[in-house]
């Protein structure tokens, strides 16, 4: 998102590098999650067809949590 020049602060407020850090968290979290489901599908495997779709419905509910923390972040 590109801001108006009335928005953008230089040096930038402390509240915008504490949110820039918790957004940053947010995405590293978010990716580590990922590649630990990831590790976890390769050593489940086909047998377990059940539980690999409730793995993908939990990391599916994690990114629309991870979604909502965003947008309470950016308000």
């Amino acid at each position: 998102m590109i801001r108006p020049v009335t928005e953008i602060e230089y040096p930038a407020s402390e509240a915008q590098r504490a949110r820039a850090a918790m957004l940053k968290r947010i995405e590293f979290l978010n990716q580590s999650s990922q590649t630990l489901l990831a590790v976890i599908a390769d050593r489940v495997g086909a047998e377990n067809r059940q539980e690999m779709a409730q793995a993908h419905q939990l990391a599916h509910e994690q990114d629309r949590l991870i979604e909502n923390m965003r947008a309470l972040l950016k308000s």
